[in-house]
């Protein structure tokens, strides 16, 4: 299994934050849910920061079940139309967006 994590290394000012946070929620994330043989997709905020952590502003994750299944996907035509619609916020993110493709090593525990 593998997960591909778009970091949001950054801020968004106070007063544009709920502005961006509704469009990740509301624009981008459904055309993430459309991305070929994605498996799940999480959305996740930095709220809180400790041990002089860098601020990631937020995080996205995607789970596939191969390094294949990540490059086609990232080469289709949705990834196309949802860079186009991510242009229209990132304007309001003050920061850099990197990617890192993942291997899932190990699984959580089961209680």
């Amino acid at each position: 299994m593998y997960m591909r994590c778009a970091y949001f290394e950054g801020d968004v000012n106070p007063a544009d934050r709920e502005r961006f946070d509704g469009f990740m929620a509301t624009e981008i994330m459904p055309w993430l849910a459309k991305m070929p043989r994605v498996r799940a997709v999480r959305l996740l905020r930095g709220r809180e920061f400790e041990d002089n952590a860098s601020r990631f502003y937020q995080t996205i994750e995607q789970d596939y079940d191969s390094l294949d299944d990540i490059r086609n996907a990232h080469a289709s035509e949705v990834r196309t139309a949802l860079r186009a619609k991510l242009s229209e916020i990132m304007p309001l993110f003050e920061g850099r967006l990197s990617h890192i493709n993942h291997e899932i090593a190990a699984a959580p525990l089961e209680r």
